[in-house]
């Protein structure tokens, strides 16, 4: 496995474990029963990705392809503001919290794409970007049906 790839794979699991103990700390900081719930939701996601990404790693990240489709960007989080912490969050806030992360993910990945050489984690990068994509739409999907109310 290429260098780039491995240290790639390697911070993207690390990104993985500091998300989920970010909302496993966040659930544990609040009352709301409804954000404890969906903080636990998030960091069980995180993990299923550190999953993902360890089995991408141990089996030297095999020539693959995926499909990609096209995810829309319903682009709530970018009007939303919000807090940069999780303590006493509602269900609101950790939403528009969770949104803003997986957009910061999404950037992350896309400015590593452009300044990587190595093929394969340009591939990686790509397909990280997806999946942060994936998550932040349905987040969006949630926070609008939650929150969003016609006049």
């Amino acid at each position: 496995m290429p260098d780039e790839l491995t240290e790639l794979l390697e911070m993207a699991m690390y990104k993985e474990i500091a998300s989920q103990a970010f909302y496993i700390a966040g659930g544990n900081n609040t009352d709301d029963p409804g954000a404890k719930a969906l903080m636990k939701e998030l960091a069980e996601e995180e993990l299923r990705h550190l999953e993902m990404l360890k089995e991408l790693k141990e089996r030297d990240w095999e020539k693959g392809h995926w499909h990609v489709e096209k995810i829309p960007n319903l682009m709530i989080s970018e009007h939303l503001t919000g807090s940069d912490k999780l303590e006493g969050a509602s269900v609101q806030d950790t939403l528009v919290f969770a949104m803003k992360r997986e957009q910061q993910a999404v950037e992350f990945y896309s400015r590593m794409m452009s300044a990587l050489r190595d093929e394969e984690a340009k591939r990686l990068c790509e397909r990280l970007v997806h999946e942060e994509l994936k998550h932040k739409y349905r987040l969006e999907i949630l926070y609008d049906d939650l929150f969003y109310q016609e006049d």
